[in-house]
């Protein structure tokens, strides 16, 4: 210890002593405080004349520098938050796009995201959220449906939330506001998610999530900007659209990838939830109460080979049990096993994109035969700077002997258009429908889109 600075001590220690034995600080307490410390000077002085004897060299007392003030350390970076959901959902990180919102005194940061698009139609088939829901007459015999206008038309006014509450643990919510063909716009939390990540091999999620059938529901949301295309293929319409799947869920998701197969990039899924209504003309969701006991169950599984860089192959099976005549607004229909398979193969790179998607459901009454609706769409796009050409191909036979079915009878048919990504975060969309009805004349629409992020 340098000379000065255990001077320094001593007399702080003293003062110390001082204070602690309750004694006033006099002129001759300072007198005798000087003595003492002239005292330990020449103690001091022995004690280096002992080291210069015993090391032969000259002792040099360093100054001591005056201490720094402290400066308080900057906050951490928030971390990104961890969801099961796709590349998609999750903004990039450091985006300039992400508004984020502090708590006061500290905590998580909430993260905010918007998409919104603006479409005008023409023809009956140009919206790509509710074609070919309308069915109010039949134009193979005779009764024609009611006119369609041309239209300038609203989208999904969307919100996309994310937090991380912790290392492991963090929250998203998506919440949308869009009109429909009553010009009323309502207010939906589309998503909301608490999610548990252990490590890559488990994730636990509770809430309410797109399901796992297939690759467009999970890989695909509210946000219309993500998707190439300007409308979701018809047999993935959301529920409030005339959809027959159920694409949500209001339960628990498990998702991780499987050990020691990376090289094969192995995941899984499983799900448990209330299942969609038995009754779908009502509220098809069931947030809150459900109108059985049964509980709907979904297993996938995906692969994402190394040796193929941008394929992913996968498969699913749904399973539920309805009960028409307990729902809400109860069904003339005995019990039925609702039973969904999927398969798929979807290939992605910067340049190409290749989509491939089929699905059977099965809906079977008790003492009656089984309703068999198969269902698929392919579509091929490729990038050519900011311009992507598409094509969409899609057919749904949905059984006419379903009795639960909101959209039944057969629809097929090409959609094809251009994306222009005109800047980092908006796109043009020109996409051209024929639409091929099986109670009604084959009907085509023309819908130009401008989808963005915010």
């Amino acid at each position: 210890m340098h000379p000065k600075l255990l001077k320094l001590c001593v007399a702080a220690l003293l003062v110390c002593g001082m204070a602690a034995a309750q004694q006033p600080v006099t002129q001759s307490s300072m007198d005798e405080l000087l003595q003492r410390l002239a005292a330990q000077d020449a103690r001091i002085a022995q004690l280096e004349q002992k080291l210069l004897a015993l090391s032969g060299t000259a002792v040099v007392a360093a100054p001591v520098a005056a201490p720094a003030p402290e400066t308080p350390a900057p906050p951490p970076p928030a971390a990104e938050p961890t969801t099961t959901e796709t590349a998609a959902d999750t903004p990039p990180p450091d985006d300039p796009h992400d508004h984020m919102i502090n708590l006061p005194g500290g905590g998580p940061v909430l993260k905010i995201r918007g998409f919104f698009d603006f479409n005008y139609g023409v023809g009956s088939v140009a919206n790509p959220l509710v074609f070919p829901v309308a069915d109010n007459g039949c134009g193979t015999c005779g009764n024609p449906v009611l006119p369609t206008h041309n239209a300038f038309q609203a989208g999904e006014f969307d919100l996309f939330m994310t937090s991380q509450l912790s290392e492991h643990l963090s929250f998203l919510a998506e919440m949308v506001l869009g009109p429909d063909d009553t010009n009323v716009f309502g207010l939906d939390i589309e998503r909301y998610q608490l999610a548990y990540k252990v490590n890559r091999y488990f994730t636990a999620n509770a809430g309410r999530f797109h399901t796992s059938i297939g690759y467009y529901n999970t890989a695909y949301h509210h946000g219309n900007w993500f998707a190439t295309a300007e409308g979701r293929p018809i047999m993935f319409l959301f529920e409030d659209s005339g959809g027959i799947l159920p694409v949500h869920m209001v339960g628990l998701n498990f998702t991780g990838e499987v050990p020691h197969t990376e090289a094969l990039g192995l995941h899984w899924v499983a799900e448990l939830g209330n299942g969609n209504s038995s009754n779908p003309a009502t509220i098809a969701i069931q947030n809150f109460y459900s109108d059985r006991n049964y509980k709907a169950t979904n297993f996938a599984v995906y692969i994402r080979p190394r040796f193929a860089s941008g394929l992913q192959i996968g498969g699913s099976w749904f399973h539920d049990g309805l009960n028409p005549a307990q729902a809400e607004i109860p069904l003339a229909v005995p019990e039925l096993k609702q039973n969904i398979e999927s398969a798929y193969l979807v290939y992605l790179t910067s340049k190409w994109e290749f989509l491939n998607e089929f699905v059977v459901m099965d809906n079977h009454p008790t003492g009656s035969a089984a309703a068999v609706s198969p269902m698929a769409y392919t579509q091929i796009a490729r990038g050519f700077g900011i311009y992507k050409p598409y094509f969409r191909y899609q057919y749904v036979d949905d059984s006419r002997r379903d009795p639960i079915n909101l959209l039944r009878g057969i629809y097929y048919g090409p959609s094809v258009g251009m994306r222009i990504d005109f800047t980092d975060y908006a796109a043009f969309k020109l996409q051209f429908n024929h639409l091929y009805e099986s109670s009604q004349l084959a009907g085509n629409g023309l819908d130009a889109q401008v989808a963005f992020t915010f």
